[in-house]
């Protein structure tokens, strides 16, 4: 038998075993390091984040993506953030008083910020994220006050209570809002996609730069969006925009059931309307829309100059309010399809071109109202379609169709305001008069067709004229 051998075999297994046993060690050391929770107590000298007094067990947080900061109790509530710290998670247990963090710089991994407590929890050092995270304000309110760096990840906003973000957002990939708690931003904004699905009311008031802003809940509240890739508005949200707005080429699509309205400039493609709620464009500011496409719900145009500049087609479900004059530019078609509804609101409105393409209602509304259309313009009405007219006074005259009527047979009824129809009749070319009167209160309103050529007018000086014709003779 070699002893030598077996001897040199022995070490080398000895030496490796006793390798091995060190390295798992001190993996087990990392490992314990970097998934260390610590509790604050405040129970050292200082505010210092790095006091090993102020944490149970004593000993300064270990620097890591592992660590897990949580903050109790009442003692030493204003911690000092000395330079930057990489951590898990942030945490305020239910025993947490007011907590003010200040200075450095918080750099944090996949866990995220939790507040279990009651109270108002503050952050004023810089945020950094290193991972797809969520912060949860289960218990009480999150406030962050400085600048905050998503670093590409995705930062969902949970929970019942408020979210405050005052700082400057930047590099988010993906930003939820969810929960019923309020959700606040400050000076400015940045992320890849907004997704709104929280019913608590949301403010972004600085401006807000985005590829695609999506929320289908909530209040939400915009100074200024930048949204190169769309708005979609979806569910029951309600969307308040108070300044400046651009939809970027994919537009804006609302299918809300609540309130939706623009109070500044808006730049954007095609505007399309498919819920049930009301949207309202209203405000001063530049307007330049795409087309705009009212497929259910309510548009109300109410807008101090025209509020849009482009095409306006009112398709079945959809009714459209005017509440100034000019919405449209006079260069620009209108078109009513089956089922729409056009109420002019007392206003005056001159269009290039009018489609009538299906059965529709035109409101004249509680006073005067007209609706020109250019001499150069052109009239297209369906044949053997019904418009419906509410709110005309037969006092004032007769009806006219067309500058040309040719061949088309329209049925025209008349209504009152609560839709209750009094009299009807057939237009094939010329002028059709109602043979019974309009209910009180009595209004008056016309359709024009350049150089007083009618499509629907009302024009009381030709009954008068022909009154005195007849007296004379």
């Amino acid at each position: 038998m070699d002893l030598g051998h077996i001897f040199s075999m022995r070490r080398i297994s000895y030496h490796t075993m006793r390798a091995a046993a060190l390295l798992a060690m001190g993996l087990l050391v990392v490992i314990n390091l970097q998934s260390a929770t610590y509790t604050w107590d405040g129970g050292g000298s200082n505010n210092n984040l790095s006091t090993a007094g102020n944490w149970n067990p004593d000993g300064a947080p270990a620097q890591g993506a592992g660590a897990d900061l949580i903050f109790a109790g009442s003692t030493r509530l204003s911690p000092a953030v000395e330079w930057g710290w990489t951590v898990k998670s942030l945490s305020f247990n239910s025993t947490a008083g007011a907590f003010t963090l200040t200075g450095g710089q918080f750099t944090i991994g996949t866990g995220g910020v939790t507040n279990n407590s009651t109270r108002t929890q503050t952050i004023q050092s810089q945020i950094a994220l290193s991972a797809n995270q969520t912060w949860n304000a289960a218990a009480g309110a999150i406030v962050s006050t400085d600048n905050f760096n998503g670093g590409n990840n995705t930062l969902t906003l949970a929970g019942s209570s408020a979210i405050t973000i005052s700082g400057q957002v930047s590099s988010v990939a993906t930003l939820n809002l969810t929960g019923s708690g309020s959700r606040t931003f400050g000076t400015q904004t940045t992320a890849s996609t907004v997704n709104i699905t929280g019913t608590g009311a949301s403010s972004f008031n600085g401006q807000l730069n985005v590829g695609t802003l999506n929320m289908s809940a909530g209040t939400n509240n915009f100074a200024n969006v930048q949204a190169t890739g769309g708005i979609n508005i979806s569910g029951s949200a309600n969307a308040n925009f108070t300044g400046p707005v651009t939809g970027g080429s994919s537009g804006m699509n609302i299918s809300s059931s609540g309130n939706v309205n623009f109070n500044g400039s808006i730049n954007s493609g095609s505007i399309t309307l498919n819920g049930s709620g009301t949207t309202t464009i209203s405000g001063n500011g530049s307007m330049s829309t795409g087309a705009v496409t009212v497929n259910n719900g309510t548009l109300v145009l109410d807008h101090n100059g025209a509020a849009i500049n482009s095409t306006l087609t009112v398709n079945n479900g959809g009714t459209v309010i005017f509440g100034q004059n000019n919405q449209i530019p006079n260069w620009q078609t209108v078109t009513l399809n089956e089922g729409s509804t056009l109420h002019l609101g007392n206003t005056s409105q001159t269009i290039a071109n009018l489609i009538i393409t299906g059965d529709s209602v035109i409101d004249f509304g509680e006073g005067g109202s007209q609706l020109n259309v250019q001499e150069w313009g052109n009239i297209s009405i369906a044949d053997g379609i019904t418009i419906t007219i509410v709110n005309w006074d037969d006092s004032k005259g007769d009806v006219f169709a067309g500058r040309n009527p040719g061949t088309p047979v329209v049925n025209i009824q008349y209504a009152d305001n609560n839709g209750n129809v009094y009299a009807t009749g057939t237009w094939g070319g010329g002028l059709i008069t109602p043979g019974a009167p309009v209910p009180e209160p009595a209004t008056y309103g016309f359709i024009m067709l350049g150089s007083g050529i009618a499509f629907f007018a009302w024009r009381r000086w030709q009954t008068a004229r022909k009154q005195a014709q007849a007296q004379h003779v």
